[in-house]
Order: structure tokens, then C-alpha cells, then sequence
């Protein structure tokens, strides 16, 4: 496979080309609709490019769900051989499609996928913002986030993202929205479709809810608004049904296998005290402090603020339906709101949050835009110009444009420990790692053998640890992994003092392990057991 080393400036170049191709058509009508979408996508593909053949981890979550979806090859039954802790199933499904045809699921693959997430993402909203606000407006806004999602080398964006599928069901949801008419008749399979996304983001991320909540209420509003006038009820049975597809499959899926009980103690139960990290009065102080994480989200942000300021006031001053229809900017101003709830609630300050932001901040400025259009072109130059200046002050003072050398890094790398394994595994292994290093599974190319893939909630106190652990010897107790490695330590996240959270701290765990397993050896600080039927 190719590379990209640090400083590719012919590269980088033909990028930059292509973003003035982008932002003049997306300026003058002169140029097919066709021709913008294509060039925008070009675009996407081509300066994410570098990332996606960087085959390394970038965050945690990117191997978490490796794993997750490693394992589901060998048996998909989700919540019995995989728990996602925050990060609902479907995320993990899709990884599955590589493997399906024929690829290694590894980094790269992971990336492809959450790249065909973000573009898809950005011509649904291209259409929502067609609908709702004409297409001149809908070409001049919607290259801003382009704009921001192509050129953008924070981590936090560009890796694979247990948000990226979420906010494409919400970007569907949000184009079928766009496409309802209290004048006209609605299209009942359109409803249907509208209803089975928003149903399918709470297996996506139960985050999104509040963001998907607005969403469903704001079509509801439309239909009310109809049947007052036409007596109609279909629609909103469609709207209904499409809602509880996904829920009663996955209810049905659940209760087959047994897992039901998983489902509520560790997908429900277990997210409800992770997500009590924040409550409402905190919210203002927890979003400043992760969109100060960002200077990217910021001059995104920034490149916006004029329309999204007159969205506002328009919002404001609205006291009657004028020509747009009621409904339109006050569903834009819950979203804006259920999207800052969403970052904030669980207290945490990861910027990949922020995804949630990206839709309802540009259809604020869309709302907004007419007033300022004869400006059109500045907003697109704000943040290039803001991407053009970074690059450029980096490439003068360290010459790199590319924070993601892929030389040499195209493909899996292998750890020591992982070194050792591969001496030994066998189609159909599994392994367990105790501690938080979940790129052990994906550079070794094994299924966890537990459904927890790092075991920080059998670690840490909280109130469901004994239920975390319990569930972790069952499952040992099912899969019997080859190998467990306890990484505790320098190599693991979060979990690094080995007196207190090795595998001597659960002493279950600890007899468990040497009642079925003999120590093969240390390998950079990460303690290798096998099997004593496999020594």
C-alpha cells in the first residue's frame, strides 16, 4: 500500500487546488449541483486519505471496536460475546463489512468506514439544507463543514468514531424531516424510513437520543398539524412502525439468545451511571471547556457565528408562521440544545462530542444566511484561510503538513507480547486482556474471550463491579481463552498500577487463572498466561 510521509507538499497542494475548485462552485450556479457534490466528496476522500492508510491506533475506542467486531465474525451474538460499554451495537455491526468482503479489519478499514459515514452524512445534509432553505443557500453553507471535516487532523475527528454512524442515521433522519410538507401529503414509506433511522440511533449511541428526540417531535408537529386540517392518521402509524422496527428486533434478538438481561443491566443500567457525570447547571462551563479543547471546531465555529447570530434572532422575533413553516427554526433551536446536552451530559471532555454539533450548527446558519448572502464567499475563507495558515506556519518552521507518517505504518505493527502469540495461535483462539489495551486483539487478529474488552468496570469501584465481575469468570468459564495478558501498567489506559488492579486484585480472577493457566513469561511489561492444555 502507499504512504504519505510527514511533508507532502505536492500533495497537499493538489488539496488545496481542489477546495478553491470546491468553494468556487459552490459559490456560482454556473456549475452543475452534480459537479459540487462530486468535487466535495473528491475532496473528503482525498485529504482523509493520509489518515486511513495510517494503520495505528489513534484512540481507544478505534481498537475497542476492532475487537468488538473481530469477535462478532466468530460469534455475533452481541452482549453475549461482546459488550460496547457506551457504544451501542450497530457501530460494531458495521466494522463487520470489510471482513465480509475479504479485508483484514484493522485501522484502515475502520477509517474507510467511518469516512463513508461522514460523506454520506454531509450530502444528506446537503439535501436538508436543499429543501428547507433553496439550493443557492444549501451550496454556500454546506461547503463550511466540508471544508472542516476534510481538512481537519485533530484525532478526534478522523478516527473512527462511535458518533460517525450515529450522526448519518441522524442526517437521514434529518433530510426526511426536511422532505415533509404540512401542505402536502406525506409520502408514508418516507415516514416509515424517517422512523426506522431514528430508531436504529439508540443501537448506534444512546448519546444521541436527545439530538434524534427533537427530530421525531418535529415530524409529529407537521403530521398534528395535518390531521387537524385532513383527518389523516396513516402517517403517523407509518412514522410509529418505522420507530419500533429496530427496538422489537433487537427486543426479539435479545430474548432468543438469552441475553436480554445484558441488555438492560449493561447497555441501560450500566450507561446510566457512566452518563451521571454532569447535571444541567454544569453544561455552559463542561461544553466551554471541550470546545476549548479544539481550536478546529473553534474557527468552524467561527467561520459561522454570523449567520448562526441572525438564525438566532430570527428565532426570536418569531411570533406567527411567516413563509417557512413554524415548524422549521424552532426544531433547528432544539437540535442546537439537545446537541450541547448530548456533548455534555456525561461529564466527560472527549471533542469527538462535538460530531453532534456539526448538523444543527449549520442548519442554524443556513436559517440565518439570507441576510448576509452577498457575503456568501467569506464564510468558506474564514476557515481555509484558518487550515491554509496552520499548515503553511508548519511546514516554514518543521516542514509538516502531514500529522500522520504512514511510512513504514501501513500495516499492522505487533507488540512484543503480541509476538508470542502469534507463535502459538490457532484459527478460532480466543484471548482476554485484563487491564485497558484492546489493540493487543486487533494486532494479533483474535476474538475476546470476554464480553468486556477492557476490564476497567471490574477494576474501578463503582456500584456494578460485582455484577462486571461476575460476568467476567462466566465468560471465561465459556470461552476458555488460549491466552490472557494482563496489561496493567505502562501499556494500559487508565488502568497502570499493577499492586492494586492487576489480576491479583480480583482474587476470583486470580485463583481462576492459576487453577488453568501457566505463566509464559513477561513481555514489555505485560504478563503472558496460555492455557495449560496449549503450554
Amino acid at each position: 500500500m502507499f504512504s504519505f510521509d510527514n511533508s507532502p507538499p505536492v500533495y497537499w497542494l493538489i488539496g488545496y487546488l481542489l477546495a478553491g475548485f470546491v468553494i468556487f462552485a459552490s459559490q456560482y450556479q454556473s456549475l452543475s449541483t452534480r459537479a459540487y457534490l462530486a468535487s466535495g466528496v473528491l475532496l473528503l476522500i482525498i485529504m482523509r486519505l493520509p489518515v486511513i492508510v495510517f494503520n495505528r491506533e489513534l484512540n481507544q475506542d478505534e481498537s475497542q471496536m476492532l475487537s468488538h467486531a473481530i469477535t462478532l465474525i466468530q460469534d455475533p451474538v452481541y452482549w453475549r460475546s461482546v459488550d460496547g460499554t457506551t457504544i451501542g451495537p450497530l457501530d460494531n455491526y458495521l466494522l463487520m463489512l470489510p471482513k465480509l468482503f475479504g479485508f483484514q479489519l484493522d485501522y484502515s478499514a475502520a477509517r474507510f468506514m467511518g469516512l463513508l459515514c461522514v460523506a454520506g452524512a454531509w450530502l444528506l445534509l446537503f439535501s436538508a439544507l436543499k429543501n428547507w432553505f433553496g439550493l443557492t443557500i444549501a451550496r454556500a453553507v454546506s461547503v463550511v463543514p466540508l471544508l472542516f471535516v476534510a481538512f481537519t487532523q485533530e484525532i478526534d475527528f478522523v478516527h473512527y468514531s462511535s458518533e460517525q454512524l450515529p450522526v448519518l442515521l441522524l442526517a437521514f433522519c434529518t433530510w426526511q424531516l426536511s422532505r415533509l410538507d404540512p401542505k402536502t401529503a406525506p409520502s408514508a414509506s418516507g415516514l416509515y424510513f424517517l422512523g426506522l433511522a431514528a430508531g436504529a440511533v439508540p443501537f448506534g449511541k444512546l448519546q444521541a437520543i436527545p439530538v434524534v428526540a427533537v427530530i421525531v417531535l418535529s415530524a409529529f408537529w407537521v403530521l398534528f398539524s395535518r390531521f387537524q386540517r385532513y383527518g389523516e392518521f396513516k402517517s403517523a402509524i407509518a412514522l410509529i412502525l418505522g420507530g419500533l422496527t429496530v427496538p422489537l428486533f433487537f427486543l426479539a434478538f435479545t430474548l432468543s439468545f438469552g441475553v436480554f438481561d445484558d441488555l438492560i443491566d449493561f447497555y441501560i443500567l450500566g450507561n446510566a451511571i457512566y452518563a451521571g457525570g454532569s447535571t444541567f447547571a454544569d453544561i455552559p462551563s463542561q461544553f466551554y471547556k471541550i470546545v476549548a479543547l479544539s481550536r478546529d471546531f473553534q474557527f468552524f465555529s467561527l467561520a459561522l457565528v454570523v449567520p448562526m447570530a441572525i438564525g438566532l434572532v430570527r428565532i426570536a422575533r418569531i411570533y406567527l408562521p411567516g413563509k417557512m413553516d413554524f415548524h422549521v427554526p424552532f426544531t433547528i433551536l432544539f437540535l442546537i440544545l439537545a446537541s450541547i446536552f448530548a456533548v455534555t451530559k456525561s461529564g466527560n471532555s472527549f471533542i469527538h462530542y462535538l460530531n453532534f454539533c456539526i448538523i444543527p450548527w449549520t442548519l442554524l446558519a443556513a436559517y440565518g444566511f439570507s441576510a448576509v448572502e452577498s457575503w456568501s464567499f467569506a464564510f468558506p475563507a474564514i476557515i481555509i484561510a484558518w487550515f491554509g495558515g496552520y499548515d503553511a506556519l508548519h511546514y516554514v518552521k518543521e516542514r509538516r503538513l502531514n500529522a500522520f507518517d504512514s511510512v513504514g505504518k501501513t500495516t499492522l505493527q505487533q507488540s512484543p507480547v503480541v509476538t508470542e502469540i502469534l507463535k502459538r495461535k490457532k484459527e478460532g483462539d480466543y484471548m482476554v486482556v485484563w487491564g485497558w489495551n484492546c489493540s493487543f486483539y486487533v494486532e494479533a487478529q483474535l476474538a475476546q474471550g470476554t464480553a468486556e474488552n477492557h476490564s476497567e468496570r471490574s477494576i474501578f469501584d463503582h456500584p456494578m463491579r460485582d455484577v462486571y465481575r461476575k460476568r467476567y469468570l462466566s465468560d471465561l468459564e465459556r470461552t476458555k481463552p488460549v491466552f490472557v495478558a494482563d496489561a496493567v501498567g505502562k501499556n494500559s489506559h487508565w488502568v497502570q498500577d499493577k499492586k492494586t488492579q492487576g489480576i491479583e486484585s480480583y482474587p476470583e480472577l486470580n485463583q481462576y487463572i492459576r487453577n488453568h493457566y501457566t505463566l509464559l513469561g513477561e513481555y514489555d511489561e505485560v504478563r503472558l498466561y496460555i492455557r495449560n492444555d496449549r503450554r
